[in-house]
């Protein structure tokens, strides 16, 4: 088994000194002849009904005239080389030819005008058509020619850049099934009812913060999120961290120490360090697959920089590196045993980073991915252990015994910095700068995993990288919307706090932002799965509210949301907005997952009835309620749907902050 190529290549620009990536940056201005950014290709969609900006750089001086669908304007490279002009809005329809004409010229073919749409956020906006529920009869289907397909590459850089490398693609079976699953059902869904050329940019990366996507301005501005920044800026010289020794990780032989030959059975493990696409400098991933059949042989792969490697048996006694070192708890017999409350990863480190827990799932092109800080880090190498217990507490996901079936392998993390590469507005800088100005329709945001742990920070975040958004575009308030997260985890017994619940919140609380929407997806999680494969159901409630308040049709797009609550005597009244054509307690029976609590704020599970467009909950526990909470868990059995089908979100009535969740 190979380290994915897909996850690896997050690490590509750490290899490239500072000068190198500036001058990547500036390259278009380095050439004689027009030249335009990679968006501008053939088989592109244009957003219709608006001005249409079309720009690129050529000499200094160069005349340029740009012929779109019979009209034209002109303009004259600025002493920079940069140029732009605005066409008039266009009405949707094609095929055109653009024409860029200066001293040589430039002409794309196969241009549509459409709706234009960009899809961002983490793994599970990166999570390919190939991964998804009925994926076998989905992907023969997707050959759409009027659907367009344009992939960002993962760039992370200190300054925002000009330009990315890339093409617009046709739908076909072949680009859908890597691209985006979320984009490609919003975008269908939108194709079969508008009939219009849809363009999807689909611009996300698997395992990173909302901070990495926010402009830094928007993050600077804010008092709740300058920390962000003063954090990054204070730990180390950013530059320092994309011109590091690229062989500052890499092992030797030399580097290896041998385990007693009765040691603890240990799955396989690999090393990552090669100057081939990874490209893998600032840390290493060790990558440990469960051994396939009791007494499975141990065996230790580091490639070298020519792409060789070195495989550790000496003397029938396991060889490992001393930076990567696994003490799971596994059976002599192979199987995997209940954790002990001090089995875990120990593992030797050097500098400042992070820890990450990966859980990798073949049938999707990103991982799993949870981060604890590395603290205290010094010049030295140091050790560090992380227990599972630990990493369970906090809300990872971990399942009580790790078993072959419920998970298919894990990966350790260490990089240099503080979580370099990803730091904070790296990835605007990298990924949606570049896309400015072409005008879009909206964008869709799924994002949150990595933020979960900061709830309440991430009230201020989102609406933070929202309007950065926006005011960056400087198209107006644009429509922006927010898949929330969906369940995850094991059940709870009891009510309680959950970090996950107030991530969901904050994402909830984000449509106080005008033009903002929320696809809730707490009926389509998976108990042990950060990646659950229902994603056509995400992609379709997304543009059920695209096409109900964006496009003004007369549909129902959302389920319930909280509205507000009234206290009577021993009983509270919600009421809600989006009701439909009424209120239901999905598959019958009494609705689940309400809790109410009084003033000494412990909650009981409570009785919940429908009475009209409102829920009456109470409880024989609390006699004085005077705060409700319904889906307050990472994976509640909810079951509040109107009678479309769309589920309730989540919510709180009362704002207690849980220090257990929060850590304040």
């Amino acid at each position: 088994m190979s380290i994915d190529s897909r996850t690896t290549r997050m690490f590509f620009f750490l290899r490239v000194p500072v000068a190198c990536i500036f001058l990547l940056g500036l390259c278009p201005l380095l050439l004689a002849d027009a030249t335009l950014p990679g968006l501008f290709s053939d088989h592109m969609v244009l957003q219709q009904g608006r001005e249409i900006s079309v720009w690129g750089w050529a000499t200094p001086g160069e005349k340029i005239t740009v012929t779109l669908a019979g009209e034209s304007r002109q303009t004259a490279a600025d002493g920079s080389g940069n140029w732009k002009v605005m066409l008039p809005p266009l009405t949707a329809g094609g095929p055109f030819l653009l024409q860029v004409r200066g001293t040589k010229t430039v002409l794309l073919k196969d241009i549509m005008i459409g709706e234009v749409w960009v899809f961002s956020g983490q793994s599970n906006m990166t999570f390919a058509l190939s991964g998804t529920e009925g994926a076998a009869t989905q992907i023969p289907a997707a050959n759409h020619p009027e659907i367009r397909l344009f992939t960002v590459p993962e760039q992370s850089t200190l300054t925002p850049q000009q330009n990315v490398t890339a093409r617009w693609e046709l739908c076909t079976p072949d680009t859908a099934r890597k691209f985006s699953a979320v984009a490609y059902f919003f975008g269908r869904a939108l194709y079969q009812q508008l009939h219009v050329p849809i363009g999807l940019i689909h611009s996300s990366w698997p395992g990173t913060d909302g901070e990495s996507w926010t402009p830094a301005e928007s993050l600077r501005s804010s008092p709740q999120l300058a920390s962000i920044l003063q954090t990054w800026n204070g730990a180390s010289t950013p530059e320092k961290h994309l011109a590091a020794d690229p062989l500052e990780f890499d092992l030797q032989f030399d580097d290896f120490k041998l385990l007693p030959a009765e040691s603890v059975l240990l799955p396989r493990v690999f090393s990552d360090f090669n100057d081939g696409e990874s490209h893998n400098t600032m840390g290493g991933l060790w990558t440990y697959d469960w051994p396939s059949a009791p007494g499975s042989e141990f065996d230790l792969l580091h490639p070298g920089r020519d792409g060789s490697g070195y495989a550790a048996h000496v003397s029938g006694q396991l060889a490992v590196p001393d930076v990567g070192l696994l003490n799971s708890s596994f059976s002599p017999d192979g199987s995997a045993a209940d954790l002990s409350p001090y089995s875990g990863i120990t593992f030797y480190y050097r500098g400042d980073g992070y820890f990450r827990y990966r859980s990798r799932q073949p049938s999707i092109f990103d991982y799993d991915d949870y981060r604890s800080p590395l603290v205290h880090a010094t010049a030295d190498w140091q050790q560090a252990t992380i227990l599972f217990k630990d990493l369970r507490q906090d809300g990872w996901g971990i399942p009580e015994a790790f078993t072959p079936q419920s998970l298919s392998s894990f990966a350790l993390e260490i990089l240099r910095g503080p979580d370099a590469p990803l730091a904070p507005s790296s990835l605007f800088n990298g990924m949606i700068a570049p896309l400015i100005p072409y005008a879009i329709r909206g964008a869709v945001w799924y994002q949150g995993e990595s933020n979960a742990m900061r709830g309440y920070q991430y009230r201020a975040l989102l609406p933070a990288l929202i309007q950065g958004w926006r005011q960056a575009w400087n198209e107006g308030d644009f429509a922006f919307l927010i898949a929330q997260l969906p369940n995850l985890g094991r059940r709870e017994d009891k009510p309680g706090e959950s970090a996950w619940a107030e991530l969901r919140e904050a994402q909830f609380m984000a449509l106080r932002v005008p033009n903002t929407g929320l696809a809730v997806t707490i009926d389509l999680g998976d108990v042990v799965n950060l990646h659950p494969p229902r994603k056509a159901e995400v992609g379709q409630r997304l543009a059920l509210w695209a096409l109900g308040t964006t496009y003004h049709k007369d549909i129902v797009y959302s389920g319930p949301l909280y509205d507000s609550m009234q206290i009577d005597r021993n009983r509270i009244r919600i009421h809600f907005t989006h009701v439909g054509s009424g209120l239901e307690a999905r598959e019958g029976g009494e609705l689940r997952e309400f809790a109410v609590a009084g003033s000494d704020r412990i909650f009981h599970w409570a009785r919940a009835i429908i009475d009209g467009d409102s829920v009456v909950v109470s409880s024989p526990e609390v006699s004085s309620p005077v705060a409700v909470r319904y889906g307050w868990a990472g994976n509640p059995d909810c079951n509040l749907y109107n009678r479309e089908g769309l589920p309730a979100s989540p919510f709180r009535t009362d704002d207690w902050q849980a220090k257990a969740v929060n850590g304040k």
